[in-house]
Protein backbone atom coordinates (compact mmCIF):
# COMPACT_ATOMS: atom_id res chain seq x y z
CA UNK A 1 0.00 0.00 0.00
CA UNK A 2 1.48 3.35 -1.18
CA UNK A 3 0.89 6.88 1.15
CA UNK A 4 0.87 9.57 -1.18
CA UNK A 5 1.08 13.42 -0.08
CA UNK A 6 1.43 16.56 -2.34
CA UNK A 7 2.10 19.92 -1.76
CA UNK A 8 1.81 23.07 -4.40
CA UNK A 9 4.93 25.39 -2.95
CA UNK A 10 5.72 28.83 -4.67
CA UNK A 11 9.44 28.02 -5.49
CA UNK A 12 11.53 26.34 -8.72
CA UNK A 13 12.25 22.83 -8.50
CA UNK A 14 15.65 23.69 -7.99
CA UNK A 15 15.42 25.85 -4.83
CA UNK A 16 13.31 23.52 -3.11
CA UNK A 17 15.29 20.05 -4.14
CA UNK A 18 18.65 22.13 -3.17
CA UNK A 19 17.05 22.79 0.35
CA UNK A 20 16.61 18.88 1.11
CA UNK A 21 20.57 18.37 0.26
CA UNK A 22 21.11 21.08 2.77
CA UNK A 23 21.46 20.29 6.32
CA UNK A 24 21.34 24.11 7.24
CA UNK A 25 17.86 24.86 5.16
CA UNK A 26 16.43 21.14 5.82
CA UNK A 27 16.66 21.71 9.75
CA UNK A 28 13.98 24.78 8.71
CA UNK A 29 11.71 21.74 7.67
CA UNK A 30 11.78 18.08 8.55
CA UNK A 31 14.93 16.67 10.32
CA UNK A 32 17.29 19.24 12.58
CA UNK A 33 20.07 17.74 11.25
CA UNK A 34 21.63 14.83 9.15
CA UNK A 35 24.80 12.91 8.85
CA UNK A 36 26.40 11.69 5.39
CA UNK A 37 25.52 12.83 1.70
CA UNK A 38 22.39 12.44 -0.37
CA UNK A 39 23.65 10.28 -2.64
CA UNK A 40 22.94 6.93 -4.61
CA UNK A 41 23.89 3.93 -2.58
CA UNK A 42 24.94 6.00 0.60
CA UNK A 43 23.57 5.49 3.94
CA UNK A 44 22.81 8.40 6.10
CA UNK A 45 21.34 9.19 9.06
CA UNK A 46 18.46 11.79 9.67
CA UNK A 47 18.84 13.19 13.11
CA UNK A 48 15.57 14.73 15.70
CA UNK A 49 17.71 15.98 18.42
CA UNK A 50 14.11 17.49 20.07
CA UNK A 51 13.19 13.79 20.16
CA UNK A 52 16.73 12.40 20.85
CA UNK A 53 16.29 10.21 17.46
CA UNK A 54 17.94 9.20 14.74
CA UNK A 55 16.63 7.59 11.33
CA UNK A 56 19.40 5.39 9.30
CA UNK A 57 18.38 5.47 5.68
CA UNK A 58 19.85 4.22 2.09
CA UNK A 59 19.84 6.54 -0.70
CA UNK A 60 18.30 4.43 -3.49
CA UNK A 61 18.13 6.94 -6.31
CA UNK A 62 18.69 10.69 -7.30
CA UNK A 63 17.68 12.95 -9.90
CA UNK A 64 19.19 16.25 -9.99
CA UNK A 65 15.71 18.69 -8.96
CA UNK A 66 13.32 15.81 -9.81
CA UNK A 67 13.54 13.21 -7.11
CA UNK A 68 15.04 11.73 -3.85
CA UNK A 69 14.45 8.37 -3.02
CA UNK A 70 15.71 6.05 -0.16
CA UNK A 71 14.49 3.01 2.18
CA UNK A 72 14.00 3.76 5.54
CA UNK A 73 12.97 0.44 7.96
CA UNK A 74 10.98 -2.13 4.71
CA UNK A 75 9.72 1.01 3.19
CA UNK A 76 10.40 3.26 0.22
CA UNK A 77 10.24 6.97 0.07
CA UNK A 78 10.04 8.89 -2.98
CA UNK A 79 9.92 12.57 -2.75
CA UNK A 80 9.25 14.14 -6.33
CA UNK A 81 9.60 17.85 -7.55
CA UNK A 82 7.24 18.68 -10.46
CA UNK A 83 7.06 21.91 -12.36
CA UNK A 84 3.71 22.91 -13.23
CA UNK A 85 3.09 26.48 -13.86
CA UNK A 86 6.03 28.22 -12.35
CA UNK A 87 5.35 26.30 -8.89
CA UNK A 88 6.26 23.11 -7.92
CA UNK A 89 4.44 20.10 -6.56
CA UNK A 90 6.55 18.13 -4.31
CA UNK A 91 5.11 14.77 -3.47
CA UNK A 92 5.80 12.68 -0.77
CA UNK A 93 5.24 8.60 -1.75
CA UNK A 94 5.88 5.95 1.09
CA UNK A 95 5.50 2.73 0.18
CA UNK A 96 4.77 -1.22 1.56
CA UNK A 97 2.21 -0.71 4.43
CA UNK A 98 0.14 -3.23 6.14
CA UNK A 99 -3.61 -1.71 4.97
CA UNK A 100 -4.47 -2.84 8.32
CA UNK A 101 -2.35 -1.05 10.11
CA UNK A 102 -4.39 2.07 10.33
CA UNK A 103 -2.61 4.09 13.23
CA UNK A 104 1.27 3.83 11.65
CA UNK A 105 -0.60 4.81 8.17
CA UNK A 106 -2.51 7.96 9.71
CA UNK A 107 0.83 9.36 12.04
CA UNK A 108 3.05 9.00 8.34
CA UNK A 109 0.36 10.60 6.46
CA UNK A 110 0.26 13.66 9.51
CA UNK A 111 4.06 13.40 9.54
CA UNK A 112 4.17 14.05 5.68
CA UNK A 113 1.46 16.79 5.77
CA UNK A 114 3.63 18.30 8.58
CA UNK A 115 6.99 17.93 6.73
CA UNK A 116 5.63 20.01 3.51
CA UNK A 117 3.73 22.60 5.36
CA UNK A 118 7.25 23.42 7.18
CA UNK A 119 8.18 23.53 3.85
CA UNK A 120 6.13 25.74 2.15
CA UNK A 121 6.57 28.16 5.01
CA UNK A 122 10.41 28.06 4.89
CA UNK A 123 10.16 28.41 1.06
CA UNK A 124 7.40 30.60 0.55
CA UNK A 125 8.06 32.84 3.67
CA UNK A 126 11.32 31.96 5.10
CA UNK A 127 9.86 30.47 8.33
CA UNK A 128 10.60 27.77 10.29
CA UNK A 129 7.42 26.36 11.65
CA UNK A 130 9.59 22.76 12.41
CA UNK A 131 9.77 21.33 15.96
CA UNK A 132 6.12 23.66 16.62
CA UNK A 133 3.91 20.32 17.84
CA UNK A 134 3.53 19.82 21.28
Amino acid sequence: MELITKMKINGTPKLIYSAFLDASKMSNFWFSDFKGEFKEGNEMILIYKEYNAEIKIKVTHISENELIEFMWDDRTVTIRFENINNETIVTAIEKHFIPEDIDNLLGQKEGWVYMLSCLKAYIEYDVSIRAALL
